[in-house]
């Protein structure tokens, strides 16, 4: 059995194409186990699930059997009235909808596997070069939009918000993970006054600071790494297209444009360096947005689809030994 740590790119409701490319390494002639995974937004929420212990095909039934429609809640008397709950949501909540249904949805689906606190998904690892502090079996990356920082959590618990991970809640971060921008309302978790002045702070989606950060647990100790780092990133592998050109006439294009430019220029170094792409798996799922909560069946099986046969052609050619020689470079 090969070994690997896991990177998984945000992608709003695409998290079927990221379950189809883990599910090419968990189905290969030599099946990977998966020590860490990292994510950022929908690549969070399915980090959070593998590092659960749930099995590939157990993330694919919660995935395939989850109504995204039922992450457009909305609340207060304004929610039945058709169209004025929204637009209430954005004007007075800085999002259309609350969210409460995607973090009940990620609190009960990881309290079936005993997930609670990130005491849960702590990993003995003496081999490891992370500090013993960072040793858990996920990381989720968090816009801290109050003090304009990225967190890594859990690691940044303690440093930068005074808190005791092991005592914090895992639904929490992944929820904060995956607060787009203008969908879903910012969520505020709770800090130590003692080292940030109030006892919150306002988190964003973690892709608006990195989306995709693949170096999270390389090494940085001098000694060889034991496996790599696999990505799994949500587009083709072209760094810019001509297609891509938005004219931004009006105020909503323009500000999508900055979101999906922020989005994505902290990591663009990774995607255009031979050796981080060499060991990414690029699923193009651009036919569909990553806000489209209205995905059917046949959505979700053909961005899973895509998913599996984009992993089994990396791993057609995927050599860990080339890799570590150098032999990718160019």
């Amino acid at each position: 059995m090969a070994d690997a740590d896991l990177v998984l790119e945000g992608g709003g409701v695409k998290g079927s194409g990221l379950v189809g490319a883990v599910s090419a390494l968990a189905e290969h002639t030599d099946p990977y186990s998966i020590h860490r995974v990292a994510g950022t937004s929908a690549g969070a929420i399915v980090a959070g699930l593998l590092a659960s212990g749930m099995s590939v095909a157990q993330v694919k039934a919660v995935m395939d059997g989850l109504d995204f429609a039922r992450f457009e809640d909305e609340s207060g008397f304004l929610a039945h009235l058709p169209g004025l709950g929204e637009s209430a949501g954005l004007l007075f909540h800085e999002g259309l909808f609350t969210g409460g249904f995607l973090h009940d949805w990620i609190s009960e689906t990881l309290a079936g596997q005993g997930v609670y606190t990130w005491a849960d998904l702590k990993e003995d690892d003496p081999g490891s070069a992370l500090p013993p502090a960072h040793r858990y079996k996920l990381v989720v990356i968090v816009s801290d939009v109050s003090r304009g920082l990225m967190l890594r959590l859990p690691w940044d618990y303690e440093e930068l918000l005074g808190l005791d991970p092991d005592k914090t809640s895992v639904a929490d971060a992944i929820r904060a993970s995956a607060s787009i921008p203008f969908f879903f309302r910012p969520w505020k978790m709770p800090a130590n006054t003692s080292v940030t002045g109030h006892d919150h702070i306002v988190c964003a989606d973690g892709g608006l600071l990195s989306n995709f950060p693949m170096a999270i647990f390389d090494r940085h100790d001098g000694r060889p790494s034991r496996w790599p780092t696999l990505g799994v990133k949500l587009s083709g592998q072209t760094s810019i297209r001509t297609e891509d050109w938005a004219p931004d006439n009006s105020n909503i294009q323009l500000a999508k444009s900055l979101l999906s430019t922020m989005m994505g220029a902290h990591d663009r170094g990774y995607v255009n360096d031979p050796q981080a792409v060499a060991r990414t798996i690029f699923v193009d799922t651009t036919n569909y947005r990553a806000t489209d909560f209205h995905l059917t069946p046949a959505d979700k099986e053909a961005m899973f689809t895509t998913g599996l046969a984009s992993g089994q052609k990396f791993l057609s050619s995927w050599d860990w030994e080339a890799w570590k020689a150098g032999s990718y470079a160019r």
